[in-house]
């Protein structure tokens, strides 16, 4: 495989060259790694195709094809990208293998958070599957399709990772499984390969009786940014939840996000009922509650905010409890401004296909290119020394950078992948001959 490393007219210097040709050797590695038992056809395809995303840094097809330089015309190449796209069952395919390599990196600590978002498409007419959802930013419906996505955030001496786990775009019109089934379904998939560890967090979206139920029943760790406003059960009654909580003990105290903000924080074991119906006889689990509340100079400052979890840890002390809990969920909005990158480094928006199943399978190659830009995280200072005006073109930047840097990440792969050939392209037939066979033979 030749590589051809060239920065527009620019040439790099040796520092660039060197980074680019790992980025590249790791990206290939990876493509590799999530074809593994695969066609050599379909490898191909999934390689092109990943280098193509990240090179381009664009959904659109035919973008990723003039950047896949094969020696062969941008329509010859758009039509076996959109042939390789309709393979049934690629989507799922791939997804199992990258939950294969997230998984086992999952430690007991390690938070796996699950949020939806979408995918507009307001003028989309011959889209299949394209119905009405709900736009979190814009807070109006419009036309679309959903997104379950789930990210995992890993701790480390000098700070944090994000790697995506999974994604699934949805058209609840096409699908034989409502949204909800389809997260669990996800969800037992990812605590069966990391062997339960990691602890699942959720926005108070998820705040439902069939979910905390599920949860709880299958010995799931979970935190749920709770609503408040369903009763309760105490023994084998259901009283008020508002009612309950006047007469829970705030007696603990944490500083706030804010300067001089302080939390104070109670808790306490809960019942929830999961059937629909309320009667003495109805199934229910128990979890348990923490109860938070804001105060400013002895002032309380908006409402209460309340975190329904279960940790299966009996040994953890009720401080630890609520340090534990609101840790992991103030930690819960990066996947927010995950959503927010997709969006604009990767621009999923601009998926462009009629058919469906086409979309699924670039969702989860989106995906993985995704993960391939937020695993380079791990060699930050390498890319730092190489591209120091992308990735720190202030002084103080260099002290930021194991935060949120995967904006400038994404500049510099575009960079290092945008002219990357991994086909012979030169026009002399002899190339292309075994060159034992071009060895002339004295008789």
């Amino acid at each position: 495989m030749g590589l051809e490393i060239t920065n527009g007219s620019v040439k790099m210097t040796n520092t660039e060259k060197q980074t680019s040709s790992f980025m590249q050797a790791k990206l290939s590695d990876l493509a590799e790694r999530v074809s593994r038992g695969m066609s050599r056809p379909v490898a191909k395809f999934n390689r092109d195709m990943l280098f193509g995303i990240c090179g381009s840094g664009t959904a659109s097809v035919h973008k990723i094809a003039q950047n896949i330089l094969d020696g062969v015309s941008t329509k010859k190449t758009s039509e076996r990208l959109y042939r390789n796209l309709g393979r049934a069952g690629l989507d799922g395919q791939l997804r199992e293998a990258l939950m294969d390599i997230v998984c086992p990196k999952l430690k007991s600590d390690s938070l796996i958070i699950v949020d939806e978002s979408d995918i507009e498409k307001p003028y989309a007419r011959k889209m299949e599957g394209c119905k009405l959802v709900h736009n979190g930013s814009k807070a109006e419906q419009t036309r679309g399709y959903n997104l379950l996505n789930i990210l995992a955030c890993l701790e480390n001496d000098q700070g944090y990772q994000l790697l995506p786990v999974s994604s699934d775009l949805i058209s609840t019109d096409l699908e034989l499984d409502c949204l909800k089934q389809l997260m669990h379904d996800r969800l037992i998939d990812i605590n069966i390969k990391c062997k339960g560890r990691g602890l699942f967090v959720f926005d108070r979206g998820y705040d439902d009786r069939k979910t905390i139920g599920f949860l709880v029943e299958n010995g799931m760790r979970f935190i749920i940014r709770g609503v408040g406003k369903r009763n309760i059960r105490e023994g084998m009654t259901e009283v008020n939840f508002k009612q309950a909580m006047k007469s829970l003990d705030l007696a603990w105290e944490l500083p706030g996000l804010k300067p001089g903000e302080k939390l104070r924080c109670g808790t306490r074991r809960i019942g929830v009922r999961t059937d629909d119906h309320p009667s003495a006889k109805a199934n229910g689990v128990e979890a348990s509650l923490v109860v938070c509340r804001r105060f400013k100079k002895s002032r309380q400052k908006g409402k209460e905010f309340y975190l329904i979890w279960d940790f299966a840890d009996p040994g953890l002390s009720e401080l630890e409890i609520i340090q534990r809990a609101v840790c992991a969920y103030h930690k819960r909005w990066k996947i927010e401004e995950v959503h927010r990158q997709m969006k604009q480094d990767l621009q999923w928006e601009k998926m462009r296909l009629a058919s469906y199943l086409k979309l699924k399978n670039l969702n989860m190659l989106m995906t993985i290119s995704l993960y391939f830009v937020y695993s380079c995280k791990d060699m930050i200072e390498k890319i730092a020394e190489a591209f120091p005006k992308i990735i720190c073109f202030r002084t103080k930047d260099w002290g930021k950078l194991h935060q949120f840097v995967y904006y400038r990440l994404c500049q510099v792969i575009r960079i290092c992948l945008q002219r990357v050939t991994h086909y012979n392209k030169s026009p002399y037939r002899a190339d292309l001959t075994e060159p034992w066979q071009m060895k002339i033979r004295l008789v």
